[in-house]
């Protein structure tokens, strides 16, 4: 039987094997640019983009770092998140976590319902220690922390990171919501929604498309510089605070 770390590893390869062959099929057209993620070779030095991203809301905050493969090349189709800030009744099984993915036109926003996978990855070992999950409980998670050493969330998370499967190979999606639901009733409690790098680090940038058109409002609003668009920064300066979220 494989261990959780081969099963995971497995589907990377397939994953990215799959983008490959996608993308040397793809015609010209298809590989316009569809969302606010944007690559990170491009020559316009104006969109120079952000690859780690941060946000919080009251009771909860999260970081996250585009995903790069083997090949060094940024995988639109992963994400690593790094949980900074945890609701308050998540260490005693009171509330969970599940993420989801959304994007956003001029006129609407659309939540694709399914939960995303994600598995948890050790910092210091480098590797797997969970297969995909959907649902972030502690009390599914807490014996495994234990054995690590650790007794609470907080001091867990500081060393273990989520890589979350967007299947999103071509980078449609703009954003992520993290969601905390109270384990009782499967209310939502708290909500965060944040840019998926990568995505022009300049908030001047960021609120035209790359064809000259207005990004949609409620993307530009979520954008972590949007409350400095006027503060004189340049581009790489930017660039260098968004490279302060990175982990």
């Amino acid at each position: 039987m494989k261990s959780s770390n081969q099963k995971i590893m497995t589907t990377l390869l397939v994953m990215v094997l799959a983008s490959m062959m996608t993308a040397c099929g793809s015609s010209q057209a298809e590989s316009t640019d569809l969302a606010s993620r944007e690559s990170s070779s491009s020559t316009d030095s104006s969109r120079a983009v952000a690859v780690c991203n941060y946000g919080s809301v009251s009771g909860l905050a999260a970081k996250q770092k585009g995903f790069v493969d083997s090949s060094n090349t940024y995988r639109f189709e992963y994400v690593w998140v790094k949980l900074t800030t945890l609701p308050s009744g998540f260490s005693s099984g009171s509330n969970y976590i599940s993420m989801f993915k959304w994007f956003a036109t001029s006129s609407s926003t659309y939540l694709d319902s399914t939960r995303l996978n994600f598995a948890l990855w050790d910092t210091q070992t480098s590797k797997y220690i969970t297969g995909w999950k959907t649902t972030l409980n502690w009390s599914d998670i807490s014996a495994t922390a234990l054995s690590m050493g650790y007794s609470d969330p907080t001091s867990f998370f500081n060393r273990v990171t989520l890589l979350v499967n967007l299947n999103d190979a071509s980078g449609q999606y703009d954003a992520l919501k993290i969601a905390s639901y109270d384990s009782t009733t499967n209310k939502v409690l708290t909500q965060l929604d944040s840019l998926l790098p990568l995505f022009p680090a300049n908030p001047t940038a960021y609120a035209t498309e790359t064809d000259g058109t207005a990004r949609a409002a409620a993307l530009q609003a979520i954008h972590p510089f949007a409350s400095y668009k006027s503060a004189g920064y340049s581009t790489s300066q930017f660039q260098a605070m968004a490279q302060n979220f990175c982990f």
